[in-house]
């Protein structure tokens, strides 16, 4: 078979090799005018960062003063630890050992309830009914627990307010970390946000937030933000509404990454 009976028999095989071919170098063309002088810049820089770590001599000195301030990070991060983590009281945290974590939230839930209704009635005093916890209670464990945790710093809060003079808690509401259930998981601090509204005379409220703040009272509660808004027809009145911070420190995450 001489050529050009091979040329009319496979001439479309041939055209279509011949466009590939032809693509195929355009494109090449076209990548390297666009982005091959990018590449080499980059393989470049990947060189000389090479180089330039292949002459980095450290000595044990240089280890044992790396080690010292590491040390020494280690008990810094200890004392924000101790200083942003909210500490939760016994009676507000599950244990295993006083049976299952339903029957846990329940209990201590209507306990405190009971009480902060109790007192409030006394003073003449207005607290919510649900003290910011869902209508629905929780199933999931974790869950249980972190609600607990935010109503530790609920009944604080309302007591506070009691001893101050506030004459309304108006409204409570706890929302957990939206993370927890997130797909990226949580961060390195953990924040259940628990948000207070109330009424009552100015000075009170200015006393409230002074109270939280003391660290006589037990801890320092973690104030996110507050405002305060005078009434106009009563100066010596204001509404209030802080919101709170019950961190939880997740400093385990950042070592597992």
């Amino acid at each position: 078979m001489d050529l050009n009976d091979y040329w009319q028999e496979n001439k479309n095989f041939v055209l279509c090799v011949a466009a590939g071919f032809l693509v195929f170098f355009i494109g090449n063309s076209v990548i390297q005018s666009n982005i091959g002088a990018d590449v080499a810049a980059a393989r470049g820089r990947i060189n000389s960062t090479q180089r330039d770590l292949g002459k980095i001599n450290l000595t044990k000195a240089d280890l044992r003063e790396a080690e010292r301030e590491n040390e020494a990070l280690q008990v810094a991060v200890g004392e924000l630890v101790e200083r942003v983590g909210f500490k939760t009281r016994p009676d507000f945290t599950l244990d295993p050992s006083r049976g299952s974590a339903s029957n846990q939230y329940f209990a201590q839930v209507s306990m405190i309830r009971e009480e902060l209704s109790r007192e409030a009635g006394r003073l003449g005093v207005t607290i919510p009914d649900d003290l910011g916890l869902p209508t629905l209670a929780p199933t999931r464990e974790d869950e249980l627990a972190r609600y607990l945790e935010a109503f530790d710093l609920v009944e604080r809060v309302v007591r506070l307010s009691f001893d101050v003079g506030v004459r309304k808690v108006d409204k409570i509401k706890i929302s957990l970390d939206p993370k927890l259930r997130g797909p990226k998981g949580l961060e390195s601090i953990e924040k259940t946000r628990v948000k207070v509204n109330l009424a009552g005379n100015s000075g009170a409220l200015v006393q409230l937030l002074a109270a939280c703040q003391d660290v006589s009272q037990g801890q320092v509660l973690l104030v996110q933000d507050c405002e305060l808004t005078p009434e106009r027809a009563r100066p010596t009145e204001a509404v209030m509404e802080i919101n709170f911070i019950v961190a939880r420190p997740r400093l385990e995450l950042e070592e597992d990454a």
